[in-house]
């Protein structure tokens, strides 16, 4: 029981940034229903931006994510700190992609566009799908 709790206090830190984010994105789409979009350019442009900017977080957090799993093999000692590599790993991928959320949130909060929100949602599904799992740490670090 005790071998496991780092991982539990692991998942209990992602879904409160999880549920941070959600409530965030919540809280602006209350703030700007019924208000006039505006936008920075245009709004093709602001969407084409965030998606682009979107794209390459995630892409900076897979990258980094494979960057971090191949260099496991090569680290002497890994197995004595699996856990805090692991925890490591996780929380720069999370980072990343939180600060992407976060930042288009914003936008969208700025902007009025309901479109940005909707980037959000496809954020908050990279989000799931870089969230820490047992099987993941068993298959780097075991």
């Amino acid at each position: 029981m005790a071998s496991n709790r780092w991982f539990q206090q692991l998942q209990t830190i992602f879904y409160a940034l999880l549920m941070a984010q959600l409530i965030y994105a919540v809280v602006v789409w209350f703030l700007i229903r019924g208000e006039t979009a505006r936008f920075f350019m245009d709004a093709q442009t602001d969407l084409y931006v965030l998606a682009g900017y979107a794209v390459c977080m995630v892409g900076g957090a897979w990258f980094l994510d494979q960057f971090r799993a191949r260099t496991v093999a090569k680290q002497k000692g890994i197995r004595d700190r699996a856990a805090s590599s692991y925890r490591a790993t996780v929380f720069i991928r999370l980072a990343i992609l939180e600060s992407a959320t976060l930042l288009i949130t914003t936008v969208a909060l700025l902007t009025n566009n309901y479109e940005a929100l909707g980037l959000v949602v496809l954020m908050l599904g990279a989000f799931w799908y870089f969230r820490p799992r047992l099987e993941q740490f068993a298959d780097r670090y075991i």
